[in-house]
């Protein structure tokens, strides 16, 4: 259990460094000007959470945690962590450089509360997850910062913690590496331990976090479900940096209508009679200057017949969206994003990237773009994003971004099965012939090292 009351991280600033001697030893009035990193926050976390916590650069979120681990002091407020706690926050953080890996792991485990037995039976357990082989007893400034890393989750993921702290340290290691922490990071997920991880990959935070927290400017702006709370995040974003002459603001949706989906996508009913496509309804947030305003998001199939929101796996579909210019646009460009049910991203496009230009809109002008795109997912449950902006991506004049515009139910091809996300067609052929001699030898050699005979025991005779 973590619990978090009015915690607050307050820093001076000086414009000179005598200006903070003066103040320090309380000469005349005041120089510095007070920067709050961190103001009120208030949450808790329950036994067995995931929680990822997300912000823009400088929102606050290492300050969070480094108060948390107790590495620096908050200016008001109080906090409370039940059980042991485990940190892996800058890289290399707690270790002497001068020392080896071998005595660096001794030193850290007896920080972290282990006895000399403990350490002993967990020792080479740590050193073969950190995959540092001879180097680990070579000092630590020999590292590369992927093997500071290894070292540092390695040591921070075997004392068993009730509460393990990550603060983007996962983002520099290879892919194999990572692949091995977040493995390990389910496992603690799976055996009850809470999880507080800091991130700026929202693919990892909703896939691997039960629960999510949002940090903007010190201040603990939005909590939820992972998508959710990455969906406000995308609309923060928009809202300060889209531009619109300052006009950007973001639209909530209504609790009902808002929630994101979880579980599944709930299929909005197939359409009867006309063939017009229905008025947008929008499940999430949308966000823009709103010069022009995206009305509907819909699916036909090949003869242009309206689908509603259930297809086939693989079934080529035409993905609609429609938008109505309410001032004049010079430049207009339409894209869609499509995600899982996590709220991950798995394709998108836009009319920039597939080189459609859009002509000048007056006010009143209404524009539809289809894309046509094979569904070549598994079946299951995915939700369309809308977005109408200015330029190759939304970061320059976003008009109209809608999350969670157009919900969308696959339903399985009975012609082809497979795993995964993606359906890649694929087509195999079977050939069975002698193997050459350095396969053998090969095969052989991998068996004896990965499968070793036993040891013969007896007396010869």
């Amino acid at each position: 259990m973590i619990r978090v009351r009015a915690l607050s991280k307050r820093y001076m600033m000086y414009h000179r460094p005598l200006d903070r001697l003066w103040d320090w030893l309380g000469v005349g009035s005041a120089r510095g000007r007070p920067f709050w990193a961190l103001r009120d926050i208030d949450f808790e976390v329950t036994r067995g959470t995931s929680m990822g916590i997300v912000g823009v650069n400088g929102a606050g979120k290492s300050t969070l945690l480094k108060i948390l681990t107790g590495t620096t002091l908050p200016t008001a407020g109080d906090f409370s962590i039940q059980g042991r706690v485990a940190s892996l926050l800058e890289l290399g953080t707690g270790f002497h450089p001068e020392f080896t890996g071998r005595q660096n792991i001794q030193f850290a485990a007896r920080m972290a509360g282990l006895e000399d037995h403990q350490l002993a039976e967990r020792f080479d357990q740590i050193v073969e997850f950190s995959e540092l082989g001879d180097f680990i007893d070579q000092p630590v400034r020999t590292y590369s910062s992927g093997m500071a890393l290894r070292l540092g989750f390695a040591v921070a993921s075997s004392v068993d913690p009730d509460v393990l702290l990550i603060d983007e340290a996962l983002a520099v290691g290879d892919l194999h590496f990572q692949q091995k922490c977040l493995r390990r990071i389910r496992e603690f997920h799976e055996r009850g331990i809470t999880v507080l991880f800091v991130s700026h990959d929202p693919g990892m935070v909703k896939k691997f976090c039960t629960e999510a927290i949002l940090l903007d400017e010190g201040r603990l702006v939005e909590r939820g479900r992972p998508d959710r709370v990455l969906d406000f995040y995308t609309a923060r974003l928009a809202e300060k940096h889209r531009g619109g002459g300052g006009r950007a603001r973001t639209i909530r949706q209504t609790a009902e209508a808002g929630e994101a989906p979880s579980a599944a996508v709930p299929v909005s009913p197939a359409p009867t009679g006309s063939n017009e496509p229905p008025l947008l309804e929008p499940r999430g947030d949308r966000t823009g200057n709103f010069r022009a305003v995206i009305t509907s998001v819909y699916l036909l199939d090949e003869e242009d017949r309206l689908l509603g929101a259930i297809a086939s796996s693989g079934q080529w579909v035409r993905l609609c969206v429609r938008a109505v210019a309410l001032e004049p646009i010079q430049e207009a460009t339409i894209g869609i994003a499509l995600k899982d049910r996590l709220g991950q991203e798995i394709y998108g496009t836009n009319t920039c990237l597939l080189e459609q230009t859009i002509e000048a809109l007056e006010p009143g002008r209404r524009i539809e773009v289809r894309f046509d795109l094979p569904l070549n997912l598994i079946e299951g449950a995915y939700s369309v994003t809308a977005a109408l902006h200015s330029g190759s991506a939304h970061t320059v004049d976003c008009y109209d971004w809608v999350e969670h515009a157009l919900a969308i139910h696959l339903l399985p091809d009975p012609a082809e099965r497979f795993t995964g996300i993606c359906r890649l067609g694929a087509r195999a052929s079977v050939e069975v012939a002698p193997a050459a001699e350095a396969e053998q030898l090969y095969a052989r050699r991998q068996r004896e090292r990965l499968d070793p005979p036993p040891v013969q025991t007896g007396s010869a005779r």
